[in-house]
């Protein structure tokens, strides 16, 4: 199913007008959880001046690439490569550069950053190296922000009308207030470059006779590809359009109808979406979900690769979220139920854990990511906040687990 996607303007947020019936068809209950901006000042030229530096970091040597690896912050700021699971076996097609676009240095507390890496690292930029990178990165995040807080208010404004007890721009107070908001710059290698094992269960979905292949409402279809099922974990995630290069570096149109993203709608029918690269796309995760109690909707999606032979795709995300101590309670006289009705759990596809099976209303926003990281050593969730945490070898994700636990 190709899905039609709720457009914003960025004039008309900017004046302020009431877009809250939109918000609504976009992040309500029957929504797909997504929403697109049009007409942004500046967003295709950042777009442009950075997209293309995920491939030319990518190519550069391993020993290069390996200064900018940092397994002291469970691999959430620099280059990652290889430290991700996809259906079982290590990752290698894709390579992220992590960092946070607003502060380079969030915190001068020590006993702070030592005891959350993963949140407060300093940056670690490759000037040696690309020194283009940096300005290029926090240029296209710093914008994305922007254009979320707009985004937030009308959220803010459309949980309000449904609810009088929701706390006054609780989602635009948090982007606004919150140290933490990482960005991911995210380079998809050729496939003919991928190890085999990791590219295998995309090629067997393309060329197995079945109708399924991540098309069926059964709640157990077996979608693989580049990125799996998944919920976005922290507030509000802001996209760009894919862009597509061919071998010689030049950019081409996405030559494959059938990759890109993919959302699971209400009914378990699992929707094509495309992002206009004049466009931003957003997204809610589930800590606006608990936030609004339920009346924003996180929904799960995937991203589905090419099969084209000498085609990588470049691509960068923005996950705004709250700071690690942050109450994640759904406003005052709403049942913590309400949250994630039992409809909505039963159509999670498989290998995504239920928001009850790892919230309560008493928990912080640092309990919560603990708790989703204990989860994912079997699920398939995406963080958001601990930084789009790649989620590492066993060792490393019970280190991990363990380093969050004993410091809350």
């Amino acid at each position: 199913i190709e899905g039609n996607v709720i457009v914003l303007s960025y004039d008309k947020l900017l004046a302020g007008e009431d877009l809250t019936d939109e918000i609504g068809r976009a992040f309500g209950s029957e929504g797909l959880g997504i929403l697109t901006v049009e007409g942004i000042p500046g967003l295709q030229e950042a777009r442009n001046n950075l997209l293309p530096l995920a491939r030319s970091f990518a190519e550069l040597p391993d020993n290069i690439k390996e200064k900018y690896v940092h397994a002291e912050s469970f691999y959430s700021f620099g280059w990652s490569h290889g430290k991700e699971k996809l259906d079982g076996a290590y990752d290698l097609s894709k390579g992220s550069y992590y960092a946070n676009p607003q502060y380079d240095r969030p915190v001068d507390d020590e006993s702070l950053i030592a005891k959350y890496p993963a949140f407060l690292h300093p940056n670690i930029w490759p000037h040696e190296d690309m020194p283009e990178l940096e300005n290029a990165f926090k240029a296209l995040g710093q914008l994305i922000v922007n254009v979320g807080k707009l985004v937030s208010t009308q959220c803010d404004l459309y949980i309000k009308k449904q609810c009088a007890s929701y706390a006054d721009n609780r989602l635009t107070k948090i982007i606004d207030n919150s140290l933490c908001c990482k960005a991911r710059l995210l380079h998809y290698f050729d496939v003919n470059s991928v190890n085999a094992t990791t590219a295998s269960p995309l090629k067997k979905c393309r060329t197995e006779e079945s109708q399924d292949c991540g098309t069926s409402t059964d709640n157990h279809d077996p979608f693989s590809s580049w990125c799996g099922w998944h919920n976005d974990h922290g507030s509000l995630t802001g996209l760009v359009s894919a862009m597509f290069m061919d071998a010689d570096g030049n950019v081409v149109s996405n030559t494959d109808p059938m990759a890109g993203l993919y959302i699971r709608n209400r009914k378990s029918e699992v929707v094509k979406v495309s992002i206009p690269q004049s466009h931003l796309a957003f997204q809610i995760g589930e800590t606006a979900q608990v936030h609004s109690g339920g009346i924003l909707q996180a929904t799960p999606h995937a991203v589905r690769g090419s099969t084209a032979a000498g085609i990588t795709r470049e691509t960068f995300a923005v996950f705004m979220e709250p700071d690690w101590n942050e109450p994640m309670t759904c406003p005052e006289g709403i049942d913590p139920d309400m949250a994630q009705t039992q409809s909505a759990a039963a159509n999670l596809p498989r290998g995504v854990p239920s928001l009850k099976s790892r919230w309560n209303n008493e928990m912080d926003f640092g309990q919560f990511t603990s708790a989703t990281l204990n989860a994912t050593t079997e699920a398939t969730v995406i963080l958001s906040l601990v930084g789009a945490l790649p989620r590492p070898n066993l060792f490393n994700r019970l280190r991990m687990i363990r380093h969050i636990e004993q410091n809350l």
